[in-house]
């Protein structure tokens, strides 16, 4: 009998299209960026949401840290060189983003306190109490779901551990009051892969990492130096040909669509973008 196709081999299957190109461009970032009006580029914006990361997260006493959604590896390194601590372990669902970034890891000779693996961020199996940070960017979107991620990420945590996360979250209500955003949300939602449960606001994110038993430290809807730069950015004629060439016309074409449906939803009220600090206590 056929395994049954799970949400987790969709977001695999998603992120795997066009793999080998798009791991060399642009480094292998697969953020949305952090944009203002000097950015000249997506590298660029992607790299300002590194800088932006480590001053707001200012993680306290790094030690053992778990990055989660971790992608090629790009944040990852920059993670590593600037907080120097004594062991990452990185995460990804997407086979192909762990096989580039243990490459990239190997090359720099640092596979021993670098680690990338294949693991489900929301069942690691990592022991209890056994990271001083868990980081990541933008992947809880995705996760099956968002909650048990976050009850993952309290378990494996030590005592005044911290999460620091950047997040897509969505506003459910305000998706209803018009059919045409209501319609689009849902199709966003279905081709991007998140899940029904991840569709929460402000309030009920901070709810959710409070139930879990998180001190919510800081969090900031930081969406107007996101969407509208990577929308405009990804709707221009040269990045939809690439991402056609990357990812092949369906996929290509969808990304497209995707990047003008966050700048929409973002503009309505739909969709923010955040910045996250909770601790453990």
């Amino acid at each position: 009998m056929d395994k049954p196709i799970t949400h987790e081999d969709h977001v695999e299957r998603f992120y795997s299209h066009g793999s080998e190109i798009r791991a060399h461009e642009a480094d292998g970032f697969l953020s949305f960026g952090y944009w203002n009006p000097y950015t000249k580029d997506y590298f660029e914006s992607a790299e300002n949401l590194v800088e932006f990361f480590l001053k707001e997260g200012a993680p306290t006493s790094p030690d053992v840290i778990l990055d989660v959604a971790c992608g090629y590896g790009a944040e990852s390194l920059r993670f590593f060189d600037a907080l120097k601590p004594q062991k990452m372990h990185c995460v990804d669902i997407t086979q192909p983003h762990i096989d580039y970034a243990q490459k990239r890891a190997e090359e720099k000779g640092l596979q021993d306190r670098l680690v990338f693996e294949k693991r489900d961020a929301c069942r690691t199996g990592f022991a209890n109490g056994m990271f001083s940070q868990v980081v990541g960017i933008e992947g809880p979107a995705h996760f099956n779901t968002r909650m048990d991620f976050f009850k993952e990420a309290y378990r494996v945590l030590k005592s005044k551990g911290e999460l620091i996360l950047t997040d897509i979250i969505f506003d459910p209500e305000k998706s209803q009051k018009r059919w045409f955003l209501r319609k689009l949300s849902e199709l966003g939602a279905k081709h991007w892969h998140m899940p029904e449960a991840n569709k929460v606001g402000a309030k009920g994110y901070c709810d959710q990492l409070r139930e879990v038993g998180f001190r919510v430290e800081k969090f900031l809807a930081i969406g107007d130096h996101v969407f509208p730069g990577f929308a405009k950015f990804n709707v221009k004629w040269e990045s939809i040909k690439n991402a056609v060439k990357t990812r092949g016309l369906s996929i290509g074409l969808g990304l497209t669509l995707i990047s003008w449906m966050l700048g929409y939803g973002h503009r309505n009220g739909v969709i923010d973008y955040v910045f996250v600090k909770a601790v453990k206590d």
